[in-house]
Parts: structure tokens; sequence; C-alpha cells
């Protein structure tokens, strides 16, 4: 009897117990689900799909993180999860963030650190990405040095400057006249004697692709300008950012010193002169004498591969000057086409320096085209003084385009003369100065390649050799 009592009483006490657990569980349960939003959440099973154990669970427990499994499962999936209990968008313990719950182990990829790198479309953080490894983006260094030349340079210089031999230097830029260095010209350095090869074919690679750019040219188009009151052909020159020579090769001006309010005027989007086809011309005549290429020509003017020239077509040639041709005589200089030779004495020189570009046809610095060039560059010191090369008046300064900051001085007579890449003007518009005064100072501005003083002198608005008249 009392072994049956016993026994009913462990019965009773297992099931007790059994009801306790249960509850317990219940209340737990109920407590998850209320808390699911910010913490309380129960472990999940990490593991990955096919088996295999992921070192960390992620869980997106935010609004959009709703939104998008609302997305994926449908309107009417059930949200809730085992363990988790429903996700509630009103919760004021929702989190913006992704939470980790387990620790990466080293050496694993990490999609919260790929995740958290590509958000809004930012490029992932290397260190981020790594595990044991660090990753590093680092540039690679050119074999070479950069070396613009500056007045007093010399090879033996830069070769002590860059410890290197100086047959390198030259071997490596293929210089035909070492001992003649120009202001402003740019050599490349080898650093040793193994990257003579890879600077050769760095500059072969900037020869092509000059190449290529001569072949291109923006299609040409004109503006009509009515002349102003107070205009000048500097001053428009100045205003459209071209060069006083394109508006000599662009329109037939009789007298150029002189232009009357309301003349109309062609004004093209880039600097080029105008040409008239004569009889026998042809595209690559006409390319080589004015130093463009051929392609250009016809990309400028919107013309096919095969489109034929026709006597009287006007063409623009992208990047041209106007030739001028000049006969040496006597004391002076004769310039084609302004009615007879014409002499002029009492020009000063208006900067101390050696010549280091002289009138003529030259290869352009820039381009590395056969170009005119229609003055004379003085080498000289940035801030050295330019004085008037004779008496006259200010008629402009100020920037234009490709030269600068210019002065341009009358002299009466159909005489002019211009200084330009200059630091500074020291005189205004105007202005009366006398040979010798202070007007500007050398610098480099516009389009020049080193510090120097780019001299012109014109008759009747044509360029003629300084050299000629200079005393």
């Amino acid at each position: 009897m009392r072994e049956r009592i016993f026994k009913r009483r462990i019965r009773v006490g297992l099931w007790v117990l059994v009801l306790c657990m249960l509850s317990g569980t219940v209340y737990l349960s109920v407590a998850a689900a209320e808390k699911a939003g910010a913490k309380g959440m129960s472990p999940l099973a990490a593991k990955m799909p096919g088996g295999e154990e992921s070192g960390h669970i992620l869980v997106d427990v935010s609004a959009s993180g709703e939104e998008e499994l609302v997305s994926s499962a449908g309107p009417t999936a059930d949200l809730s999860l085992e363990g988790i209990g429903p996700l509630q968008a009103e919760s004021p313990f929702t989190l913006k963030e992704e939470v980790l719950l387990e620790e990466v182990k080293p050496g694993s990829e990490s999609p919260l650190s790929v995740e958290s790198a590509t958000k809004d479309g930012a490029e992932p953080d290397p260190e981020a990405l790594s595990g044991d490894e660090e990753v590093r983006l680092e540039e690679e260094s050119p074999s070479w040095n950069r070396h613009v030349v500056a007045a007093g340079d010399t090879l033996s210089g830069i070769s002590g400057k860059y410890q290197i031999d100086a047959a390198l230097i030259v071997k490596a830029n293929a210089l035909k006249h070492p001992d003649r260095l120009s202001v402003g010209q740019e050599l490349l350095v080898p650093k040793s004697p193994e990257d003579v090869n890879a600077v050769l074919e760095e500059l072969e690679r900037r020869k092509l692709e000059a190449e290529e750019k001569r072949r291109q040219a923006e299609p040409v188009a004109f503006t009509d300008y009515a002349v102003k009151q107070g205009d000048s052909l500097w001053s428009i020159a100045s205003a459209f950012g071209l060069d006083i020579n394109t508006l000599f090769g662009c329109n037939d001006l009789k007298d150029p010193d002189v232009l009357k309010p309301g003349t109309s005027m062609r004004i093209p989007n880039q600097d080029g002169v105008l040409y008239k086809i004569k009889k026998g011309d042809s595209l690559k005549k006409i390319a080589e004498r004015y130093g463009v290429h051929p392609e250009a020509v016809l990309a400028a003017n919107g013309l096919g591969k095969d489109a034929a020239l026709q006597e009287g077509q006007s063409v623009f040639l992208p990047g041209a000057k106007p030739i001028t041709v000049v006969r040496e005589g006597g004391s002076g200089a004769s310039i084609a086409g302004s009615g007879g030779r014409v002499t002029a004495r009492g020009f000063a020189w208006p900067v101390r320096g050696r010549v280091s570009s002289p009138f003529g046809w030259r290869r352009d610095p820039f381009t590395k085209r056969r170009d005119f060039h229609t003055g004379i560059d003085v080498r000289a010191p940035r801030g050295q003084t330019i004085v008037a090369s004779k008496n006259g008046t200010v008629v402009f300064a100020g920037w234009m385009g490709g030269y600068g900051r210019v002065v341009v001085l009358n002299h009466g007579g159909g005489y002019t003369t211009i200084y330009a890449h200059c630091n500074s003007l020291l005189v205004k518009k105007g202005q009366s100065v006398s040979q010798g005064k202070a007007i500007a100072r050398v610098g480099a501005s516009g389009r020049a390649t080193g510090t120097h003083l780019h001299f012109e002198v014109r008759v009747n608005n044509s360029p003629i050799n300084p050299m000629r008249v200079l005393r």
C-alpha cells in the first residue's frame, strides 16, 4: 500500500515538473516575441545552404528589411520567424543597421564588410575586404624624371642633378644638338641605364598621340561681328580669345589700323585662316604649305575624304597663320603686298637676351608642326623689365589668347610693335611712351613654353623680320 502511494506521488511530481517547464517555455516565447525588434532574440542555427557552417549571422530588422521580405515572399506571406517573432515596422526599438551576432572567423570573407563597403554605391574598402593579407593599390612610378629646361641649364648640369650619364639623356631624348637646349624644352631623364628604352617608347607614344591630334579639328563656325566705336583688331582678338593673325586670315582688311564702326567682320570659333582655292591647288599642297594636316582641313570644313576642291572655293585651315613673304634688301625689309620696300631705323632692343626662336618658319613647340613665327623670341628671366622699342602710343594692353599679356605700341607711319607673354603690364591703353620706357615685365603667360619675350614689328599690320630694323 505504501509502495503504491509512493509511486503515485512520483508520477504527480513528474507531471507538475513537466507543466512548470511548459509554462516557462510559453512565457519565454511570449517575451521573446515582444522584444524581437531589438533584443532577446533566440539563437538561430548557423547553417548555410549546402550544410556549411557560417562564422556569423546577419539579421536585418529595419523597416526597409521588412519591406524586402514582403516583396520577396508576397503580400500575404507570414513574416514571423521561428524564435524571433513578427517584425514591427513601428517598433521604437527598430535598428537602422545590420546586427552582427557572431564574430567572423579570421580569413573568412565577411558579408557585413562587403555590404557595408558597397553601401550607397561606394567602392569596397580594401581593408574591409582583407583577411590575413592587406590589399594595397599603388600607382606605378615612371622610369624617368621630367625636366623642363630653365635659363642657364646645361646638359652637364642636368646630368649632375639627376646623377645619370649625359650620354644616356641624349640617347633617351634623341637630341640632335645637345649643346643647344631651349628654355621650356622638356626632357625625360631616365632613372637608370635600363630605363632608356622606356623613355624612347614614351616619346614615341607621345609623338603618335600628337600626330593623331593634328588630324582632328572642330567644325568651323563663323560669327558676324559689327565693329563698334573704339574697337581695334587687338581688342576684338582679345574679346574672342583668338590670335591676331586669325582676324587677318579671315577678313579682307584694307586698312586694319582704321576700323570704321559698323564694319562687318567674320569671327571663327577657332584660330586659323580662310583660304581661296586657286587653279592647280590640291589639298595636300595647301596643307604642306600652311603646316596643317589634310584630315584636319576636311574635318573643319565638313568635307568627305574624296571631296574635290573647286577653284574659287573657300576652305578654313585650322591653326594656320597668314603667310608673309619677306625679301631682304638694303638696310631694311621688303614686304610682299605692301606696295614696295619699307625701310625703318631706330628700333631699340626691348629686352636684353639671346634670340631663342627667330622670325620665319619653324617647328611649333606645342603642335610639333611646321608653323610661321611672326616675331622673335628673346630669352630672359622672369620679371626682367621690357622697354618700348621706339616712341609711340599704347593701343592695347591686356590679355590676348595665346599671346597672353600683351602691350601693343603704335609708332606712326604704319609701324606697330607687339610685346607678348608678359608677366605683368606697366602701361595702359592711350598712354604715350618714349623709347626706353618700362612698359612690362618678362613672363610666360599665354601659350608659352618658358619665360621669354615674343617681339613683333609690323608694317600696315604685316609682320616683318625684327632683326632687320633693330639696332
